[in-house]
């Protein structure tokens, strides 16, 4: 199977110059509705918002496949200078998931042209990027049922990896991934009358630190656990200490059962802390993604995939502490989430940065590989293991 590099230039950049952020998602998807048509495949549309599903129908005999991808952009302000930056300013994007789409609308356009024997299913979904996610609602809607899907693939494009590469990881490849809001509350008062107030400045301060050590002194050191606090609101003037600190952060962790214990900690640490003072604090812990699980075997079929594709493949260190919502997928039938290299010289932003972009070869690289996974896969009798 092979796929016209220039077509997939061509889309991705057309992507990239219009992004819609999470819930925004509605030309996005009428323009990959209109390729898929073009296509001459059926396509479901307006699933939990704005998803899309297309259906390649197979023998029902055989396995059935889906691949997804993520369709939503990021609330950043492009910086790069190349002609097919974004024309939206505010919104960007600058976590690949243009690339995503167009790697999955490659995959599509291949096995459309070369069935595989069982149903692939295509799933582009909304809000990715925004917490509870698209993908639970996208599963809750039935995307992997009538028919069941027995594998699901998926791809991030990502510049830590040269082109040519793609990097595969068993087990737990990306984190939980939570959000929290908490506020300290005192008794605010003249700057240079401390003693007649509750000071949220010096609770917050004492409240941040502990907060760092409970990963360090109460949670099993081996286990990669990281709590930060990302805003910090409070105060109005120099002189004044002010009535509430209001502060958002994230936790990252690679299973659940350490992140209730981190919760509990939580807990624990600030109502030592501010009873001791005579403040009170309030927590609003928000569940964000379960882990993303890869299941070996599926592994194995995305290494074969792609060195079918003529693709180097690398087995990654450790995994990640970014959180994905294609954890709901292997929530639901064995998955297996890959990277595709699509760094350089001139590409090694991260993801989220207002100048990351991708070399492009990569895109026809990753499109092959998904298209190869399900294809090996699709082939398959439904009652093989």
């Amino acid at each position: 199977m092979d796929i016209e590099k220039d077509l997939l230039v061509k889309w991705r950049r057309f992507f990239h110059m219009h992004p819609e952020i999470s819930g925004k998602e509605k030309d996005t998807a009428n323009y990959i509705a209109y390729i898929l048509a073009e296509m001459g495949l059926e396509v479901r549309k307006n699933i939990a918002g704005y998803g899309l599903l297309a259906t390649l129908p197979g023998d029902d005999g055989k396995k059935c496949v889906a691949l997804r991808a993520d369709m939503d952009a990021l609330p950043i302000t492009e910086k790069n200078t190349c002609m097919y930056r974004s024309q939206r300013p505010g919104w960007m994007h600058a976590c690949g998931h243009d690339a995503h789409i167009t790697m999955v609308l490659g995959a599509a356009k291949m096995l459309k042209e070369n069935p595989p024997g069982g149903a692939v299913k295509f799933i582009f979904q909304p809000r990715e990027e925004k917490p509870p996610g698209g993908a639970r609602d996208m599963v809750a809607a039935g995307v992997l049922q009538n028919p069941t899907v027995d594998a699901v693939f998926g791809t991030h494009i990502t510049t830590d990896y040269p082109v040519g590469v793609v990097a595969v990881f068993d087990g737990v490849v990306m984190a939980v991934a939570d959000d929290f809001k908490l506020s300290i509350i005192g008794r605010g008062g003249h700057g240079a009358s401390p003693h007649q107030t509750i000071d949220t400045i010096a609770v917050t301060a004492q409240s941040i630190e502990a907060l760092q050590s409970i990963h360090s002194r109460r949670i099993d050191p081996t286990e990669p656990v990281v709590l930060t606090i990302g805003t910090i609101h409070g105060g109005t003037a120099q002189n004044i200490i002010p009535d509430r600190v209001d502060m958002t952060g994230t936790l990252r962790c690679l299973n659940t059962e350490v992140r209730d214990k981190v919760m509990e900690y939580m807990h624990d640490t600030l109502h030592g802390i501010t009873s001791s003072w005579g403040a009170s604090y309030e927590l609003d812990y928000i569940y964000g993604y379960p882990p993303v699980v890869n299941a070996h075997e599926l592994n194995e079929v995305v290494a074969r995939a792609a060195r079918m594709s003529d693709l180097n493949v690398e087995i990654m260190e450790k995994p990640l502490l970014a959180g994905e919502d294609f954890s709901y997928y292997g929530m639901a039938a064995p998955a297996a989430f890959f990277f595709t290299g699509a760094g350089s010289e001139r590409c090694h932003r991260p993801w989220h940065h207002h100048s990351f972009d991708i070399e492009e070869d990569a895109l026809p690289l990753g499109a092959k590989t998904l298209a190869h996974a399900a294809a090996l896969v699709a082939s398959q009798d439904k009652d093989s293991g």
